[in-house]
């Protein structure tokens, strides 16, 4: 089982969308940013989520803060849509943390959650 934490903007809707994508493989949880970004460093949850406007500014500047940059990647930008290819190749990368823009939550939930679920497989 994965254990993601969510900040953020949205978070009840990400939260329904990795509970759909995930069932029982995944335990998710709510948090603010800063308890997140916190439980992932100290090893008491797997990933981070968060959502913002934009995707990249405040969705993860708790989690670069506190993860560092190089564990953190947006994955879907405002205006944008999800790249499967892309999510994959940052969660091979071993990303932690992953921000999206609120309006493609529905459409990055899903493929983030099976990118992570069949990496924890391997």
């Amino acid at each position: 089982m994965i254990r993601i934490v969510i900040g953020g903007l949205q978070k009840d809707l990400i939260k329904k969308k990795v509970d759909e994508t995930g069932e029982d493989r995944v335990e998710a949880v709510i948090t603010s940013d800063f308890e997140g970004a916190k439980k992932v460093k100290a090893g008491q949850a797997d990933y981070y989520l968060g959502a913002c406007n934009s995707g990249g500014g405040a969705a993860l500047s708790v989690a670069i803060g506190i993860l560092g940059y190089n564990r953190c990647a947006t994955v879907a930008k405002a205006g944008g849509r999800p790249n499967p290819q892309e999510i994959e190749k940052r969660v091979q990368e071993g990303k932690i943390a992953f921000g999206m823009s609120v309006e493609a939550i529905e459409s990055t939930v899903p493929v983030l959650v099976q990118s992570l679920l069949k990496h924890s497989d391997q």
